[in-house]
């Protein structure tokens, strides 16, 4: 944890340093290390095999949770974005929502450019399917344990070095909204009420706490579970998790369409601070960067508490 907040700090540190000096391709290697991180998700989930012969029985379990606790945040997200959006300085509204206000885009325009969105997200969705396919064929050699670990840090560093030569970023980290400061408590909250639709399914109500509770940080949270419960709650756990990070990256653009900017950090959880936020700064707009990077480290810090906490009661 502290590791990653040196990592994107201290790029971030050089990036303001740098600021006169704009770094070419940033953004393109942001998206190609995003690429890769869900191509070694996808190896590593279709190289476990206990993982995919529960699939079939576990993955409808994960599935409707991962709707209901979506829903429950998106819901959360638009309620606050409803209520603050009017103490809200002009320059805290993405480009794309004003040009709707003044008319500039036809409901056509829109889909399209919506279209597109969806297009980048399927991509990034492609890898991840690649990788599990090869992660089941075992065609690919051994990789590396750590090299998922040094993709995010390729990634932490490159969304740190944009944040720190973005002047409009850096000084948003100092107006961030007091209102949008709750979006952390309001996530945690939608996901627990869309967590209680899911009682019906023949799990106690803490146990799909304790599940729903790792808001997408899936590695920390499906460990915990398994060793303070069991391998099969820990297997739903991994499987929720990443359908929580996946439906984030793909869906991202429906809920800024349908629910405001706020509800795709809210649905992205734990991972808005570093794997989904590249989708949150194109989607909702680079002004919303530090919001969703407070957000997903507010986030990441309730995970090793609220996860043991549920698992013992």
């Amino acid at each position: 944890m502290f590791t990653v907040i040196f990592i994107l700090w201290g790029s971030a540190t050089v990036g303001s340093l740098l600021r006169r000096h704009p770094i070419p391709g940033l953004e393109r290697l942001m998206t190609y290390t995003v690429w890769g991180l869900l191509f070694l998700m996808g190896v590593e989930v279709g190289g476990n095999p206990t993982l995919m012969q529960a699939l079939d029985r576990l993955g409808w379990e994960a599935l409707i949770l991962t709707l209901c606790t979506a829903l429950g945040c998106a819901l959360a997200a638009a309620a606050l974005w409803s209520g603050s959006r009017k103490t809200i300085p002009a320059t805290q509204t993405p480009t794309g929502e004003k040009d709707a206000e003044k008319g500039g885009l036809s409901h056509k325009h829109r889909l399209v450019a919506l279209w597109h969105q969806l297009a980048g997200s399927f991509t990034i969705v492609a890898f991840f399917a690649l990788g599990c396919a090869l992660g089941v064929s075992h065609w690919l050699p051994p990789l590396p344990a750590e090299a998922g670990f040094y993709a995010l840090c390729l990634l932490l560093i490159c969304v740190g070095l944009t944040v720190g030569q973005s002047n409009e970023i850096r000084q948003s980290l100092r107006r961030i909204d007091k209102r949008l400061m709750w979006l952390p408590v309001l996530t945690i909250v939608g996901t627990w009420a869309g967590a209680t639709a899911c009682l019906l399914q023949g799990r106690s109500f803490t146990d799909w706490l304790a599940i729903s509770s790792g808001f997408g940080y899936y590695s920390l949270s499906s460990i915990l579970i398994t060793e303070a419960r069991n391998a099969e709650m820990g297997t739903v756990a991994l499987i929720y998790n990443i359908l929580r990070e996946l439906m984030a990256l793909l869906c991202a653009p429906l809920f800024r369409q349908f629910f405001g900017p706020l509800a795709p950090i809210s649905v992205g959880g734990a991972t808005t601070g570093d794997t989904t936020l590249p989708i949150i700064s194109r989607t909702c707009g680079q002004t919303f960067i530090p919001l969703s990077i407070y957000h997903g480290l507010t986030i990441d810090f309730t995970v090793p508490f609220l996860v043991p906490f549920f698992c013992s009661l």
